[in-house]
């Protein structure tokens, strides 16, 4: 079987389960506050009663589990080695959502080849008795396997933050999926803002030039505000939605899964032009 026939495989699995959602959250570059979006977005999905799994799939510089602040003994690697089933390295976080480390540290992890990577997919999605979302949490970057991984979702929320580097590299992610499929549902979200103005600017002018330049449409899920207490959640160990739940980036991520799960409640953005972007991506 080639590459190309086990990716479609595992796509054709994914559409039989119209009603399981497999969300990718990708970025092109670190430090975005990728997997931040990752877990707080899966407990206030949650909290809507949506029954939530994180795969952390930055595979060898995992994280998740240290954001939950949950010491794991299993991960993927246990399930590849066969020494493990599924079941086995399920972990439980806040709010009742559950979560796969994806082993941090662990050299071999990150040298996964793509029959592996659509193994471990391949079954997480027949979780559906139990699971109605899944979020994979993917590495920042550009790579094959990373590209796989983004195909095999349902849809796929690139984060990146209003910086020229962080929209730049965000575009290049875009480009390559829609090099690869066209019609795979794109959402872009806006992080680490300074102000919503600012927020505002980036994120109409971001999606406008996709638009324009790749003939793409991506839906602009949302953006959040920078906001120190993020930082001091992490250092706590203790996502930010659990730990201040009124605050700022609290009220923002709730906002944004009311637009994933098209909740009243969520915010209605208009398209604007910015010459701005034009400028940085114009040359892309």
């Amino acid at each position: 079987m080639t590459k190309g026939d086990q990716a479609q495989n595992l796509r054709d699995l994914v559409n039989k389960k119209p009603e399981m959602r497999v969300v990718s959250i990708a970025s092109g570059k670190g430090g975005v506050g990728k997997s931040s979006i990752a877990v707080n977005l899966a407990i206030a999905l949650s909290r809507l009663g949506v029954r939530v799994l994180i795969l952390d799939a930055d595979f060898g510089l995992a994280n998740v589990d240290v954001m939950l602040g949950v010491t794991t003994k299993y991960n993927v690697s246990h399930l590849l080695r066969g020494e493990k089933m599924l079941g086995d390295i399920i972990q439980l976080g806040h709010e009742g959502v559950r979560f796969i480390s994806g082993g941090s540290g662990v050299n071999d992890l990150m040298n996964l080849d793509e029959e592996q990577i659509n193994g471990v997919l391949g079954r997480i999605v027949k979780l559906d008795a139990i699971v109605d979302f899944i979020i994979i949490d993917i590495g920042a970057g550009i790579n094959e396997n990373i590209v796989q991984m983004i195909l095999a979702s349902t849809e796929t929320i690139v984060v990146t933050t209003p910086e020229p580097t962080a929209i730049l590299d965000a575009y290049a992610l875009i480009k390559t999926i829609v090099a690869r499929d066209k019609a795979h549902t794109i959402r872009v979200l806006m992080n680490k803002c300074e102000n919503k103005k600012e927020a505002q600017r980036a994120q109409d002018g971001f999606v406008e030039v996709v638009g324009r330049l790749l003939g793409k449409n991506v839906d602009p899920l949302g953006f959040i505000m920078y906001d120190n207490e993020v930082t001091m959640s992490i250092k706590r160990q203790m996502p930010i939605t659990v730990s201040s739940p009124g605050s700022a980036m609290s009220r923002e991520i709730d906002i944004i899964a009311r637009n994933l799960m098209d909740l009243p409640g969520g915010r209605v953005s208009n398209s604007l032009l910015s010459r701005f972007f034009s400028k940085i991506l114009g040359e892309a």
